[in-house]
């Protein structure tokens, strides 16, 4: 996917996610913040308390090298107010953020024998009281002239994953809050405009990192997409996941039915 952008005047993105323990949020936090870079963006990155410091200034100099300005904002995004803050931090570090990119991340395991309030609240915190949360302080900070001036508007993003088609058993949470923050994507657009566009984006397995940044990178500067949102799996989503333990007998279809949309999908 190639994405166009006008660098001549310097824009803001915040992305959350971009420096945590998960090896795959950080590959896509990553790619992100470099593919934002390139194509003109100054970079926020959240770190979450107890992150390595090293990945930060690591990628503050890869951003760097591609002629961007980089600050690391230390945050727990299961927090309320650390998320809310967060864009106000970001404004004083290196400008009103154009857009934040919240990507999301399992909050622990459960299942429908082990669920409880406990594990509920918590994914629920990570995954969906924090973005909604930025997304409000996202609006709040961009100027009431927005409504009438579509440079000045601002975009919340929302990175899901493949819980969004195909729940795990024993991931229950948080396949319940990818489907809870997904339907706030379409509520929040309502919501919040025209000062902000919100827009979904559901990863997969199979693409490069690069691609989900790229696509995240159109939504960010497509003025005409909000409460959409956008898969870009490879078509991960079109193929049912191999049979486990806790499906039921006589459910869904055969293995060899199963292998042969394996073999016809595009990964």
């Amino acid at each position: 996917m190639t994405v166009s952008a006008d660098t001549s005047t310097p824009r803001v993105v915040l992305v959350t996610g971009a420096l945590g323990s998960a090896a795959d949020a950080a590959s896509i936090g990553r790619a992100l913040a470099t593919g934002f870079a390139r194509r003109g963006w100054d970079v926020a990155l959240q770190r979450s308390h107890g992150a390595p410091r090293a990945a930060a200034d690591a990628l503050v100099a890869e951003v760097a090298a591609l002629g961007r300005r980089a600050a690391v904002l230390d945050a727990d995004p299961a927090l309320e107010a650390d998320a809310a803050a967060l864009v106000a931090a970001c404004g004083e570090a290196l400008g009103r953020p154009a857009c934040a990119v919240f990507v999301s991340a399992s909050a622990g395991a459960d299942d429908a024998h082990t669920v409880d309030g406990a594990s509920l609240a918590a994914a629920l915190a990570r995954n969906v009281t924090a973005p909604l949360a930025l997304a409000r302080a996202l609006a709040d900070a961009t100027p009431d002239a927005a409504r009438d001036d579509e440079t000045l508007r601002a975009c919340a993003i929302h990175v899901l994953d493949q819980a969004l088609f195909h729940p795990a058993p024993a991931q229950l949470s948080h396949a319940l809050m990818q489907a809870a923050l997904n339907r706030a994507t379409s509520a929040l657009a309502l919501a919040l405009a025209p000062k902000v566009r919100v827009a979904a984006l559901v990863r997969g397995h199979a693409p490069h990192a690069d691609d989900i940044a790229a696509a995240a990178c159109y939504l960010a500067s497509a003025p005409g997409v909000t409460g959409a949102t956008l898969t870009v799996d490879g078509g991960e989503h079109l193929v049912p996941p191999a049979a486990g333990p806790n499906e039921p007998r006589g459910c869904g279809l055969s293995a060899a039915a199963r292998a042969a949309l394996r073999a016809r999908t595009p990964i």
